[in-house]
């Protein structure tokens, strides 16, 4: 029996070079990618070759590919995931705005199982299909959950250098993944941002080198809530990506990514931007060009420049592997409104509301509040993971993992109202994807252990810790000096003090949770 956390990782680790890399174009090996690297298919499969002499067309084979994954999930305090609680695919601790946060939770979860085929026709060709059983929308991921798809997509090789693939798969941007048997969204709210995208794109291979790019949606499908508008961008998503492979046992990769968000439209939302339906077409002699400059962009969708770069490596020596990466960009993911790094929109009104000048009375301060005018911030994310895994014997092995999500600029982040962070809430979803009461997400922390027992080839025992850690924005009147302040008039120079209340409200607020995951495997992949 060979050792199983060798073929794992070397299997990753060719998922991750896009099933391009071998080391001969007599002994091309393609497979299909798992991001989870907890359970890809056993083993590595040739796919048959097709001599270009021969007259006999290639045949089709099937390949079952998947797993039935059941673990016992415990938290000492609640725990969203992607905006929502639940224990299947957490992210960050939450906030305590509801009395029940700051109990302990458990569930049984066989949801995150996964259930695939591998079409292929000869070597040139390959549909893959595969799907979990996940709704992160659910607090209890109960028998009602459905089936939801992970990748769809099919790719074909018209050479031995060059593939051309299209559907539903793992984001091009971003593509190094850490060990985790969190499978439903293994820290990508604290430094993994890569995740699905609808894409067309190719690779190519040149030597030690894979270049990769491809064109795709500007919706990320780690969101429970529907994506709206997504065809009315006019620019899809650009990437691009080079890997470096010297040997078998090393990959450095790095990416690109970019698109411009289109994320207002007066014309047809007018309830939100306050504008007229219409544009006025009643004729105006004193309009001047200026002012009809200024008309037509009031007219016009508001428009966000998004877009990354990252870093990331695969390095294995032996019994042990490490893989990590970090990335920086704007407009990255849309987690939820609460999550990481989605674009911010708020009124100039409530941006002077929120500020450390909020509590200024008087005509200016009154003017200032008032004003309507609709804002669309772009936050700043700065993310990196690292993970280690090491194989003491062919049935046990443990690993290390980490990762951290921060905003660079937290100022233009929307804050949490700290007089209602004090109220006990009702059991209900709103209160946990509300940044107005939550405050949005300003740093995230998760980090942790894991071990596992595989008494058999196809069958494993895992136990996993995480610690969540994840810091939340309050308005800025409410730090340092300002929290003490009530109101006051610069021009009367009269105010009032307040009592600040408990510091955990505060602008420095911090979650914290422990997570404990205990579960096992059976891998069914032909």
């Amino acid at each position: 029996m060979k050792p199983l956390f060798p073929m794992l990782f070397l299997y990753l680790f060719l998922c991750l070079s896009q099933s391009l890399h071998s080391q001969s174009e007599k002994e091309e090996k393609t497979i299909s990618k798992d991001g989870t690297t907890l359970y890809p298919p056993q083993g590595i499969s040739k796919e048959p070759t097709v001599d270009p002499k021969s007259n006999q067309m290639p045949e089709l084979q099937f390949k079952v590919t998947g797993m039935l994954k059941t673990d016992f999930a415990y938290a000492n305090r609640s725990v969203l995931s992607f905006g929502f609680d639940n224990l299947v695919g957490p992210t960050v601790a939450k906030r305590e705005v509801q009395a029940r946060d700051a109990e302990p939770r458990s569930g049984i979860y066989p949801t995150s199982s996964l259930l695939g085929t591998e079409i292929g026709y000869g070597n040139k060709a390959k549909a893959i299909f595969e799907a979990d059983f996940v709704d992160v929308t659910k607090s209890s991921v109960g028998a009602e959950t459905k089936p939801r798809v992970r990748q769809m997509y099919f790719q074909y090789n018209p050479s031995l250098k060059l593939q051309i693939f299209l559907g539903r798969t793992w984001d091009l941007f971003a593509g190094v993944f850490p060990q985790s048997y969190n499978a439903s969204a293994f820290m990508s709210a604290s430094g993994n941002i890569g995740w699905q995208r609808e894409q067309i794109g190719i690779w190519y291979k040149l030597g030690e080198f894979k270049l990769g790019t491809a064109v795709g949606t500007t919706g990320f499908h780690n969101d429970p809530n529907v994506k709206t508008n997504i065809e009315r961008n006019s620019m899809p998503t650009v990437a691009f990506r080079i890997d470096w492979i010297p040997h078998s046992n090393f990959l450095f990769t790095t990416s690109a990514i970019g698109t411009k968000l289109k994320v207002s439209d007066p014309k047809t939302d007018s309830a939100r931007d306050g504008q007229t339906l219409y544009p006025d077409q009643s004729p105006n002699t004193n309009q001047s060009a200026l002012s009809a400059l200024n008309q037509k962009e009031n007219q016009e969708r508001a428009t966000l420049n998004s877009g990354g770069v990252s870093v990331g490596f695969v390095w294995k020596l032996g019994n042990f592997e490490s893989r990590g990466e970090v990335s920086y960009g704007t407009n990255l993911t849309s987690i939820t409104s609460s999550g990481i790094a989605p674009f911010q929109t708020t009124t100039y009104g409530e941006e002077f509301s929120n500020s450390q000048f909020g509590y200024l009375t008087g005509g200016y301060a009154t003017d200032a509040k008032a004003n309507t005018k609709r804002k669309f911030e772009s936050p700043k994310e700065a993310t990196g993971f690292l993970s280690l895994n090491y194989d003491v014997s062919k049935e046990f092995g443990l690993g290390l993992h980490g990762g951290i999500s921060k905003i660079t600029n937290p100022e233009v982040l929307v804050g949490a109202d700290p007089n209602l962070l004090t109220i006990s809430r009702p059991d209900t979803f709103q209160w946990t994807t509300n940044p107005r009461v939550m405050g949005a997400i300003r740093e995230n922390l998760n980090y942790g252990f894991r071990m596992n027992y595989d008494p058999e080839e196809r069958v494993r025992f895992f136990l996993q810790t995480d610690v969540f850690r994840t810091y939340y924005k309050d308005v800025d009147r409410y730090a340092g000096l300002s929290a003490h302040i009530q109101q006051y008039d610069p021009v009367l120079q009269v105010g009032e003090l307040r009592d600040p209340g408990n510091p955990n409200t505060r602008s420095s607020a911090v979650s914290e949770s422990l997570m404990v995951r205990l579960g096992g495997l059976f891998r069914f992949d032909s």
